[in-house]
């Protein structure tokens, strides 16, 4: 039977601190790249390390936990995190461009200034999230759970929510240009100055509701 090796250090580098966070772990000898990074993280997490600027981009991050992860400015471009749990972790102004996320759990993650536009977010769970000043520009989130989301400044022009939930989520300043709202879960809902011209699939009684609260639809 083949031994692991000793032992191997494992260095990320914060682009903004210069810092590195190091880890020391038991690493088999045909261990591959990919679980190299997916065995730090999970023990930077546990560590709740500050992983702030790391770049993970095209990185197989699938079905991790890494609820509570702290990766302000991180970098998840064309990264797989399908089925990854990154419940309360804090992602301020990362990067997900090309990233895949089906059935990614984001639930009251901070997601502010994050750019998702043009992503599949089928089903994504952002219950809770803090997208504010988010970019979902042309982004999918047909199904996707939106409860209680903060989506102030948020734009999400010709985005496709049909029967996502929207309960009780805040919906301020929103631009929401021509997006699909067919079948979403619309109660407690906070509108207020939304921009609302050329949505689609809103409610006579929602619509109503909106327009006193000063949203737009171009009529």
């Amino acid at each position: 039977m083949e031994m692991p090796n000793s032992r191997e250090v494992i260095l990320f580098a914060h682009s903004s601190s210069k810092q590195l966070y190091t880890a020391v772990l038991p690493i088999p000898k045909q261990r591959s790249h990919s679980d190299l990074v997916r065995a730090i993280l999970v023990e930077a997490q546990a560590d709740s390390a500050n992983l702030s600027g790391v770049d993970l981009a095209k990185q197989d991050l699938s079905a991790l936990d890494l609820s509570g992860l702290k990766m302000n400015s991180g970098k998840f471009d064309a990264a797989d995190l399908g089925g990854a749990k990154l419940a309360g972790a804090q992602l301020k102004k990362a990067s997900f461009e090309g990233a895949k996320l089906p059935g990614a759990d984001l639930s009251g993650a901070d997601l502010r200034h994050v750019r998702l536009a043009g992503l599949d977010l089928q089903g994504v769970n952002l219950a809770g999230a803090d997208l504010r000043h988010a970019d979902l520009d042309g982004a999918d989130l047909r199904g996707a759970l939106l409860r209680g989301a903060k989506l102030e400044n948020a734009t999400m022009r010709q985005a496709n929510l049909e029967g996502a939930d929207l309960r009780e989520a805040i919906f301020t300043y929103c631009v929401a240009k021509g997006v699909n709202f067919t079948g979403v879960q619309f109660e407690g809902i906070e509108f207020y100055m939304a921009d609302l011209h050329e949505a689609t699939g809103i409610p006579e009684e929602v619509r109503a509701h909106a327009l006193r609260m000063r949203c737009e639809f171009g009529e």
